[in-house]
Order: structure tokens, then sequence, then C-alpha cells
């Protein structure tokens, strides 16, 4: 390593640092699918002694660092940060020179039940809506009056970790 941390310098928490501290309380009061609570524990353990890690000495101080390893998940924001600034930098050669807006559409909470028991059927109707919605408002000569083309993506849960449809 080649540096310090410096007295007064800034520091910041990590999701895992939240994870590890929530994860306990939040096990006891909420039920999540399997998938999800296996990348929560990735995520806990993600930068600390539990996944092993190397010993470094500073060539500045002399200091001795334990560097943990990471998770590797997918999921986890520490693990993915530049893997996903590399893809982001990759796609944003191909953007044209046009304005673009990000819109979200949630599907209505009360419909939770109903799209988990019948994702196949209710989340191609709630893409056809939002096609339906924005292409309508694209041809209007009010707004645009044009064609719009959309990347639409699916989303199932939320920053929350619970149940979240939106696209």
């Amino acid at each position: 390593m080649t540096g310090c941390l410096e007295a007064g310098q800034a520091t910041f928490i990590t999701l895992g640092e939240v994870v590890r501290a929530a994860l306990p309380d939040f096990s006891k009061t909420h039920r999540l699918p399997v998938h999800h609570w296996k990348v929560l524990r990735a995520i806990a353990a993600c930068h600390t002694a539990a996944l092993g890690g190397h010993q470094y000495q500073c060539a500045h101080c002399g200091k001795e660092h334990f560097v943990p390893h990471s998770c590797g998940n997918r999921h986890c924001p520490s693990c993915q940060k530049l893997n996903g600034a590399q893809w982001l930098e990759q796609q944003s050669q191909h953007l044209l020179p046009i304005p673009y807006f990000h819109c979200v559409f949630t599907l209505p909470h009360t419909l939770n039940s109903l799209a988990q028991g019948n994702p196949r059927v209710l989340y191609p109707l709630l893409f056809q809506a939002v096609w339906e919605t924005l292409h309508t408002f694209g041809r209007d000569p009010r707004w645009l009056g044009g064609d719009l083309g959309a990347t639409m993506v699916l989303h199932t849960w939320g920053q929350n970790l619970d149940q979240h449809q939106h696209s």
C-alpha cells in the first residue's frame, strides 16, 4: 500500500457495515426469498476477516495493514464499483447526441400479491401499459410529436428489500 489514512481525513459508511448492523434485527421480523438472504450474507461478509485476506506492510510508514477479501457478489456495490464504472463508460460511447429521460412506472402495492402469484401474466401487462403510455405521450404534438424509443427493465424489489414492482 502506498498511503495512510491521515487524521481528520473523511471516512464513509459502506453498505456492508449497514447490513452487518441491521441484519440480526431485520432477520427476526422479515421474510425474504432464500436468494435475497444469500446476497445479504455475502454483502455482510464482504471485506471482513470472515472471508480471509492478506497482510501488507505500508511502504510509507511501515505499519501493517490487513486487507480482507471481497465477496465478489454481483449485487455488492463494493465489489462491483469498478465493473459498473467501466460498463457505464463503455455504454456512454454508444449514446446518441439527444436528450435522455429516466421514467419509473410503479405497480400499485395493492397488486403485490397478484404479481407474486401471477408474474407471467402481470409483468407483460405492466410493460404493455408502460409502453402504451410512453407511445401516446411521445406521439402527441403537444409534447414531442414523434416516435420514442425505450429500454425497459423490471425491478421486483426496492432499496429496502421489500417487494416493489416497477419498470
